[in-house]
């Protein structure tokens, strides 16, 4: 069940509005100033003809299918070789796909799972709307996001988003907005912002941007690594601390089988605190990123997922598990974020 990995995190480090206007058609850059413009409006229907939102641009803001990836052949700057972006999605809610509601997070952003399109058994594949929001996620690129109102009211606009993972169990994708002039200028998505590196790092860096050219050397991705993976150590050592060592789940006490897991999945140095962390075996982690099984935030009892009760896991289910207190306790608004993607993950898979 597990030979395939479930999770696929988008690696860019300096996600912003600013980077990705380089990797798309000019069309793409004026549809993404509509969307900003618009981000938190409602609108009557979906962009798709002459209404006031796609009034006067060169390219379609959306189409009747959930994923909106644009005719590049009919692209004057762009022609149909070129790799192929999704330029928006939007959520019809329980309609037609799984979609959960939109999730706030503490930050004051949010998250929207957003399920995959697939053809209809027996039909020859024609769509490829998913790989296409798929490249948008490799690439950093960001697409525009509306949600159907309740009672037929028309749309809101979300505005702008990444596209930051897509679990391969749900088969969905996890987009985290919005984007705009604010979020890039505080480097909101960087998964390492420049404020938090040490003076030495950011001499070494910029040294190393010096003797490269643009896209041409991966040296910078790999320092940049490299101090990634040495505060997910420290975030380590901190919950082995926190946890005495012990997997709440399982109570496995072997180091060399525990690893940090991320309540909230959200990018950057901010996640790598306590309170957003529990130590757990690594099978178990490897369940927990996929809502697979997660923790209920009133009663810190474990859920599993109907695919897991025919296996050896089902005897975990439903117990509760002990947790630290005080302040390494995990954060409750955390907790129940991230149990409302766990049961949006059992409704797309029932």
């Amino acid at each position: 069940m597990l030979d395939e990995p479930l999770i696929y995190d988008c690696d860019v480090n300096a996600l912003s509005l600013k980077r990705a206007k380089t990797l798309v058609p000019p069309e793409f850059v004026l549809a993404y100033q509509r969307f900003v413009e618009y981000e938190g409006r409602q609108i009557p229907r979906l962009p798709r003809g002459d209404e006031p939102m796609a009034a006067n641009l060169p390219i379609k803001l959306a189409s009747q299918r959930g994923i909106h990836s644009p005719n590049y052949a009919g692209l004057p700057s762009r022609g149909a070789d070129k790799r192929k972006y999704a330029l928006s999605i939007h959520s019809e809610g329980q309609r037609y796909y799984a979609d959960k509601d939109v999730v706030p997070r503490p930050d004051g952003t949010w998250i929207l799972d957003y399920k995959a399109h697939r053809t209809t058994p027996g039909k020859r594949l024609t769509d490829q709307s998913t790989q296409n929001l798929m490249n948008n996620l490799e690439d950093g690129v960001p697409v525009g996001v509306m949600v159907k109102n309740q009672a037929d009211s028309g749309y809101t606009v979300l505005g702008l988003a990444f596209v930051e993972q897509y679990n391969a169990e749900t088969d969905s994708f996890v987009v985290h907005g919005p984007v705009n002039a604010q979020t890039d200028a505080s480097h909101e998505f960087y998964l390492i912002k420049p404020s938090e590196l040490t003076p030495e790092q950011e001499e070494e860096l910029e040294r190393l941007k010096r003797q490269i050219s643009a896209n041409k050397d991966d040296r910078v991705k790999r320092y940049l690594t490299t101090i990634a993976r040495k505060r997910q150590g420290d975030f380590r050592n901190a919950l082995i601390g926190a946890y005495q060592g012990t997997c709440p789940v399982t109570h496995a006490n072997v180091p060399e089988a525990l690893q940090a897991a991320h309540i909230d999945p959200y990018r950057g140095a901010n996640s790598q605190i306590v309170n957003n962390g529990m130590l757990l075996r690594a099978d178990i982690h490897i369940l927990y990123d996929a809502n697979l099984l997660s923790i209920e935030p009133e009663t810190h009892i474990l859920r599993l997922s109907d695919r897991l009760m025919d296996s050896s896991y089902r005897s975990l289910a439903d117990r509760p598990i002990s947790l630290p207190t005080g302040a390494d306790a995990p954060d409750d608004d955390l907790l129940y974020m991230r149990f409302e993607l766990f049961q949006s993950a059992q409704r797309k898979a029932s």
